[in-house]
């Protein structure tokens, strides 16, 4: 009989009764929902959940500069100054750590791996945010640190800041399969988040990710209500149901 590996705990009990004990190590998630719906808070529970379990996390940060993000979870009791993080943000781009901002390798002269393969066809102090430089960026910093965890948050940021949008949507699902096998291949829990796409229209990570999680939140009256829901886990069993959520000071929970 094949002994399957322990699963990796979100951080949030309720979930990880719905998603059949948590996460399966080494494969790639998406949590999608719309802004305020708690997607980048659910990523963070869950890299906070590694650091508690004595692991190496990484988050990739496009949508809020680190300083904002630790006062952003001040209020939880949460301590993120050990994470690690790459702010993909243009502009400041680095790996820091939270604690003192302190910069442990500056990147602004790496270049995507389109660059690299086009060495004279961009100047060499344009900037650029895309998958391929990200994922360059991870390689050569997975190079000297393992980290067991990486969220990714988000990629419809990364889809915005891209200045040479490709027209291709199979180059943009192989850039995609590209990064999450090369972090499935070093045994690397990820979680991508995402805001909704088209509903007739599936994107790459809804097709290439092993779990989806969908986080929504509507108003009735003055009271925000919040629910969560798993779409669709491989290899587990999961609760089908949509449950509700809420965001206290302790964090996430779920009824």
């Amino acid at each position: 009989m094949i002994e399957l590996p322990p699963r990796a705990s979100t951080g949030i009990p309720g979930l990880d009764r719905m998603l059949g004990g948590g996460l399966w190590p080494g494969r790639p998630y998406l949590v999608t929902g719309g802004t305020g719906s708690g997607k980048t808070l659910l990523g963070l529970r869950f890299l906070l959940e590694g650091l508690r379990l004595g692991e190496d996390v990484l988050l990739v940060a496009v949508d809020e500069p680190p300083s904002e993000i630790v006062e952003n979870v001040r209020a939880f009791g949460w301590d993120l100054s050990t994470i690690r993080t790459l702010d993909a943000n243009p502009g400041t781009r680095a790996f820091k750590r939270l604690a003192d901002v302190q910069e442990i390798r500056a990147l602004g002269d790496v270049k995507s791996m389109r660059e690299i393969s086009q060495e004279s066809r961009k100047s060499q102090g344009e900037d650029d945010i895309s998958i391929q430089s990200i994922h360059l960026k991870l390689r050569n910093q997975m190079a000297h640190a393992s980290f067991s965890r990486v969220v990714v948050d988000s990629i419809s940021s990364i889809r915005r800041f891209t200045l040479k949008a490709s027209t291709d949507p199979q180059a943009e699902r192989t850039e995609i399969q590209s990064l999450l096998r090369f972090l499935s291949e070093r045994e690397v829990t990820t979680i991508i988040t995402a805001t909704p796409g088209s509903p007739t229209t599936l994107t790459p990570e809804e097709v290439l990710t092993r779990g989806e999680i969908l986080l929504t939140r509507k108003w009735i009256g003055d009271r925000s209500v919040r629910q969560v829901k798993i779409l669709r886990m491989r290899g587990s069993a999961h609760d089908p149901e949509r449950r509700p959520f809420a965001i206290t000071p302790q964090g996430i929970l779920i009824g």
